[in-house]
């Protein structure tokens, strides 16, 4: 049996927040996603749901982006099992994760396929550096456009600073950071919230509970 699910307090954003229709909304949504995903879909996802389609805040997105950067696999499909499963359960999940790879693969193999056939010609070599360019641009990006939920946040400044120089400069495993940097982080969160806080803080994920909104899409 699935746990009961929270309800945004009155007068809230989440109240009228747009959300997906269905799960077929979400397959549709991260199908573009995905094929719009050239170095990476993490800045395609986040400017579709957090600014296109405003299904999630800044805030809400860097809690769902933190959590999958911690479990296994690549950090794209945890994204839309997490959003799927927020949105409309199991059936959520699946519905987003097949989106994401479905379509996109099959046009992956039909290029590869294509792609042995020309990979060492000049021009195909220079548009492949183009495109590793772009990507760092890509990257760069989102790490500008996440920054901005930190302001104000002394603490979370401290961390994440902690964080790039252990895995750039001190060359750590991730998952050393994790296990340190970030459960010390988590440790001081809850010791500035305090369990008496009433429940979640206002920036994190809430699953909706009423039906769905008008206009999600």
């Amino acid at each position: 049996m699935r746990p009961a699910q929270a309800a945004a307090p009155p007068g809230t954003d989440l109240e009228a927040r747009p959300r997906p229709r269905s799960p077929w909304d979400l397959f549709l949504t991260f199908t573009l996603i995905a094929l719009q995903s050239f170095g990476g879909a993490l800045v395609i996802i986040e400017r579709t749901v957090v600014h296109s389609k405003r299904w999630y805040d800044e805030r809400e997105f860097v809690g769902i982006y933190a959590i999958s950067q911690v479990l296994p696999g690549p950090t794209g499909i945890a994204l839309c099992v997490l959003m799927g499963d927020h949105f409309f359960g199991i059936r959520g999940a699946a519905a987003a994760l097949a989106g994401f790879i479905l379509i996109p693969s099959l046009i992956v193999l039909g290029i590869a396929a294509v792609f042995e056939q020309f990979v060492h010609v000049p021009w195909v070599q220079g548009a492949l550096q183009g495109m590793g360019a772009a990507s760092i641009g890509i990257v760069l990006l989102l790490a500008w456009r996440l920054s901005r939920t930190l302001y104000g946040n002394r603490i979370g400044v401290v961390v994440a600073a902690l964080s790039f120089v252990a895995v750039a400069l001190g060359h750590w495993p991730v998952g050393t950071v994790v296990l340190s940097i970030g459960v010390g982080s988590v440790w001081l969160a809850w010791r500035r919230g305090g369990p008496s806080s009433g429940g979640p803080s206002s920036g994190s994920p809430v699953r909706n509970s009423g039906p769905s909104a008008p206009g999600g899409a």
